[in-house]
């Protein structure tokens, strides 16, 4: 019986020393470039190193700048970067299969991580990606119009299981904002444009469409008044044949 115990004890033991593979350790993110003269801002960030990361900028002075494929900039607009690291923990095996997603659309995480390429065959290297969210004078109009903060969300699936291990939202509060333009830092943006567009959005709210159906009660009104009405017609034309 004690022969039997032993091996059971050890397995037990074995345990307490292995890293379930199903609990992988997230790494934190960054902000980039939150200080620069076109990403200014002190955004506040929650849940940092967990699955659920939400970075919000409720005051930035942002200025735009020219768009630039090289860098993935498609239009000009003020460009709020996020880093994320995938977990150090991934073998590169694992990692080369990594998705991600912006919307509905899912990219390789592989190929499209800024990892410096001598870094990228190491397991003991950092790999990275950036994303970024274009904040435009036309993307703050249209969260007002909608009563919503601007935002943008990624989402990683880290070993590539077909479940999302990771979320990071980048919100941006139009109240807050002011957006310069890029030749020479005219206002395109601020607080009193967003009061202007909210303005804009009271006045326009149309008067609800009345009901064209008629109430019961009205027919019935109506009716009653047609029948009087051929009643006292009636009567008239009597009279005249007298």
């Amino acid at each position: 019986m004690k022969k039997n115990i032993i091996p059971i004890i050890i397995i037990l033991i074995g345990f307490l020393f292995v890293n379930p593979v199903w609990a992988l350790t997230l790494e934190k993110v960054s902000i980039l470039n939150a200080t620069d003269s076109y990403k200014g801002g002190n955004p506040t960030i929650e849940g940092n190193g967990t699955a659920n990361v939400t970075i919000t900028y409720n005051t930035a002075d942002l200025k735009v700048v020219a768009a630039n494929r090289d860098l993935g900039r498609t239009i000009d607009a003020a460009w709020l970067g996020v880093q994320v690291f995938a977990p150090k923990d991934l073998e590169i095996a694992t990692l080369q299969k990594a998705t991600y997603k912006s919307g509905s659309t899912e990219k390789s995480f592989w190929n499209n991580q800024d990892t410096p390429v001598a870094n990228r065959d190491s397991k003991d290297k950092e790999h990275f990606i950036n994303v970024f969210g274009a904040v435009t004078e036309e993307h703050l109009k249209n969260a007002t119009i909608a009563n919503k903060m601007l935002s943008y969300v990624w989402t990683f699936d880290w070993d590539n299981n077909g479940e999302i291990d990771q979320t990071v939202k980048v919100k941006i509060n139009p109240t807050g904002i002011v957006l310069l333009a890029k030749e020479d830092d005219t206002i395109l943006w601020n607080y009193d444009t967003y009061e202007k567009v909210r303005q804009e959005i009271t006045e326009d709210k149309e008067e609800p469409e009345k009901d064209d159906v008629p109430k019961t009660s009205d027919v019935y009104l109506y009716t009653g008044m047609i029948l009087i009405d051929l009643i006292c017609f009636s009567y008239l034309i009597k009279q005249l044949r007298k």
